[in-house]
């Protein structure tokens, strides 16, 4: 089996209840819980591309 190098991805996570957004990458990461409401955040947005305004 080759050892292949995994390629992380930015994730945006952010909490149900209070609206708190963090940075991960994935797979590195696990996704975190809530610090105030200690509930599991969700991914709310992939980082993977630039964005034009």
């Amino acid at each position: 089996m080759k050892n292949r190098k995994e390629k992380l991805e930015a994730v945006e996570v952010k909490c149900s209840k209070c609206g708190r957004t963090q940075i991960i990458y994935i797979p590195k990461e696990d996704i975190p819980k809530c610090p105030d409401c200690n509930i599991k955040m969700y991914i709310n947005e992939l980082l993977d591309e630039g964005k034009s305004y």
